[in-house]
Parts: C-alpha cells; structure tokens; sequence
C-alpha cells in the first residue's frame, strides 16, 4: 500500500484517477494500492475557515459589542474590516487563539469574583491560590461557561425573553467553538492521534452545517474507512504516518501536507530561478537539491552573522493588548462572561453541530 497526503483538488483528482482505471484487468492498473490519508494542515486551514463563516459571515453577528468581530476589532482595529471578509490563515489562526484568550481571562475574572470574592485575577494571585483551588475554578469553568454537559444551551434559549440573557448564551457557545479549534491546534502540535480522532465527528458536522461539504464528505470518508474498512496494520500504518515530527522537539508534530507545501515553497518560489530560468524543466532538475541550497543559504548567513536567519513566527508579547481588550470587556456594557437578565442581542448564533446532524 502506498499511503499519499495532500489538499482536496489532490484528492478530487486521486478519486477520479481510480474510478476511472475501476475496469482494468490488474490490481497495479487499477492503482489499487494508493491510498489517500487525510491532509490535517489543509483541514486545519478548512476548520478556521468554518468558524470565521460562523462567527463573521452574518453582519448582525458583527454588530454586537462583545461578539467575536468586536472582539477582534480590538485586536486589530486597523485591519477589522479588512479581515472579515479577506483575512489570511495565518491571521485566523492567531486571531482565533487570541479571542479565546481573553474571553477565557474575563470567564476566570467573572469565576474568581463570584466564588472567591477578589475583584481581578491579579489579587487572586496574590494570595497565592493552591493547585486544588486553580483546579477548582477550572472545573467550574467547563461546567458553567461553555456548552456542554454542564448547560444545556437549547433550555436556556427556551426561557421567557425578560429572563434570557442573549449576550452570554452567544458566548458560551463561542467559547465551544473556539476550544474545538484550539484542542485541534494542539492535538496536531502535540502528535495526539487518539485526540485528533475524536475531533473528526465534530468537524465532518460544522463542515456541513458552514456550506463545506466537500471537505465533510472527504473527511467522512476517511474516517468511515479508518474505523470499518482498512485492516489493522493499514489502520496503525495511517495513524503512525498522518503526522510527522522534522526537528525531533516537542509540540512540533507537522502534517504531512505541510512538509509538501513547504517544499512547493521552496523548489517552485525561493529557488526555483526567475526569467528563463523558471521553467517547469529546471524547478524538475533542482527539487532534488533545494535543502541543499537552503543549507547553503543558512550557513552563509550564520557564517557572516546576518539576521532573519529564521522563518519561525515569533511569539509576540501581547500582554498590553490584552489587557486593555480585558478592560474593554469588563466594563458594565460588556461583560459577555457575566449573566444580565434581559440583554438581547442582534444574532444569535446557531447551534451548527445541531444542523451538522440534520444534514447529514
């Protein structure tokens, strides 16, 4: 078996290969030893995608003071219409992660001021809490602000309008959303198969439910495949190669597409010549020599001290950001973590694993 990862048109166009050799007399012609693993840095990309649909697409869920627009209006008050509509995977991922953050933040603020009795995280951790008390609060934090076992979001949106709180049953369900993307994140960086597993049901469902039926019928089938069709060895064979770690440390695991796109990067940008020099002839001839040439390229600038040596993204300090988004949101017209009787809100925001279910 010949196991090979790439986006969906990769897919789309290995699908119409086979089907169209299903007549030939050989196993060999009929390429019935390829198979196609699941691409999870394209499906990563498609899984930001999905939740920038749910939460920007509508312009009343933009409107809103403490939706997730206005949130990364914040952010990023230069770029904020830019970004609805044309924001880069890059910035999607960073923004996803850093909406989380601090509406995660005000949820630990709101936790700790009404269990604890200090009016900001910063006193909390001047008394210098125990594990079992961080521990504490983190459990309540599952249970009582984000959906799941703990709220049942359907009885809450059934409630008399004078009692619903529109706001927070908007962020609750944010708060979900955001975490699936995040435990996503971290189950590819961390090299957790048996985690990015249980992540697929989810996912298939949002695909559907955001008008990405494709990327939900690729991803069905693949799961459908890796659980009721392929024997065991192909199955563990799947699992041992869907993600791979170049650089050996931890939380550096690396999709398998990724590794090709970044190749493509290489041989057919940065080193694939320009004018004349850029044919499909010549990018042939040298692909095999393109780590060769970014060795070369490294040890010259390493040699002579020059800087930029890396293509890593740093991590930016967003500390001051932060907290002037946190002063924002704790102000008595937001508090989207904090239960007002009676706020409404301009769009409610569906339960898009709910209409996964009915669509498929």
């Amino acid at each position: 078996i010949t196991i090979f990862y790439g986006d969906l048109s990769t897919y789309e166009r290995a699908r119409s290969a086979k089907r169209q050799r299903k007549q030939e007399k050989t196993p060999y012609n009929r390429l019935q030893s390829c198979e196609f693993g699941l691409g999870m840095f394209h499906f990563k990309m498609a899984a930001a995608d999905a939740l920038w649909r749910i939460e920007s697409e509508k312009e009343d869920a933009r409107r809103d003071s403490t939706s997730f627009m206005k949130v990364v209006a914040k952010l990023r008050p230069d770029d904020s219409s830019r970004l609805v509509s044309s924001a880069k995977f890059r910035e999607r991922h960073e923004l996803i992660a850093d909406v989380g953050t601090v509406l995660r933040l005000d949820a630990w603020r709101v936790a700790v001021s009404q269990s604890k009795g200090f009016a900001s995280l910063e006193s909390w951790a001047v008394s210098k809490p125990s594990l079992a008390k961080i521990e504490e609060i983190a459990e309540r934090l599952v249970m009582n602000y984000t959906e799941g076992d703990g709220i049942d979001l359907h009885a809450m949106k059934a409630r008399s309008t004078d009692v619903r709180d529109q706001a927070q049953e908007n962020t609750i369900r944010t708060h979900h959303y955001i975490l699936l993307y995040e435990e996503l994140s971290y189950a590819l960086n961390a090299g957790d198969i048996g985690r990015l597993e249980t992540l697929l049901v989810p996912w298939i469902l949002l695909f559907r439910a955001t008008g990405k039926h494709k990327y939900g019928n690729y991803t069905l089938r693949f799961w459908h495949a890796l659980y009721f069709i392929y024997p065991e060895g192909l199955r563990r064979a799947f699992r041992l190669s869907i993600l791979v770690n170049l650089t050996g440390k931890a939380h550096h695991f690396r999709a398998v597409d990724w590794v090709l796109e970044l190749l493509n990067l290489f041989t057919k940008d940065m080193y694939g010549g320009s004018g004349s020099n850029n044919t499909k002839e010549r990018i042939l001839f040298e692909s095999i020599l393109v780590l060769l040439f970014r060795s070369s390229h490294a040890n010259f600038e390493r040699n002579f001290r020059i800087g930029g040596l890396t293509f890593a993204h740093a991590k930016k300090d967003m500390r001051k950001t932060f907290k002037f988004v946190l002063d924002y949101l704790k102000s008595n017209e937001q508090q989207p973590n904090n239960y007002i009787a009676g706020r409404t809100s301009r769009h409610s925001i569906p339960d898009m694993i709910g209409k996964g279910w009915e669509i498929l």
